[in-house]
């Protein structure tokens, strides 16, 4: 009866600890943005990072759309372009070459915006890796960086403010 015991707890054991590791492998996706802050909210200099959770054409022509309005409460004075669009998802393929005649209004949109600045938009390579997206596939106004979440965290310590 003891051996029974012994075999039945070292069975729950190596099924918890296989559950464990399981777990533990499993590849984690960045933690959420904190909540948009209020509409009034500004940062001192106006430099606002927009957490990109946006996916379609439609979605992404939307927020430029945003880009735009917030622009024109930007104070003339400031040196800085204001707002960061840091894309890191499925909407990278808008951006592709590849789909430039499909998105060709959107992607000359945002360049505008870029040359203008009134917007940065910046990539995260290694979800262009996954995509199969190579650096020559991208427009030269978007700037690449290694990983979107920590960009984002790089920029919110440079006083971005999320929207």
């Amino acid at each position: 009866m003891r051996r029974k015991h012994l075999v039945i707890a070292v069975v729950l054991i190596a099924g918890m600890a296989a559950a464990w590791l399981t777990a533990s492998l499993q590849p984690r996706a960045p933690s959420a943005p904190p909540p948009s802050p209020a509409a009034g909210l500004t940062t001192e200099d106006g430099r606002y990072l927009f957490s990109v959770t946006l996916h379609t054409p439609e979605e992404i022509a939307g927020l430029l759309t945003r880009a735009e309005e917030l622009a024109k409460t930007r104070r003339p004075d400031s040196r800085h372009t204001g707002i960061a669009l840091v894309l890191h998802g499925p909407e990278i393929e808008i951006f592709a070459k590849r789909n430039y005649a499909r998105f060709r209004e959107t992607v000359d949109r945002a360049a505008r915006l870029n040359d203008g600045r009134i917007i940065e938009i910046k990539m995260c390579r290694t979800e262009m890796k996954r995509l199969g997206i190579g650096e020559e596939d991208i427009p030269d106004f978007i700037e690449l960086v290694p990983y979107g979440p920590d960009e984002e965290l790089r920029l919110r310590r440079n006083g971005y403010v999320y929207l």
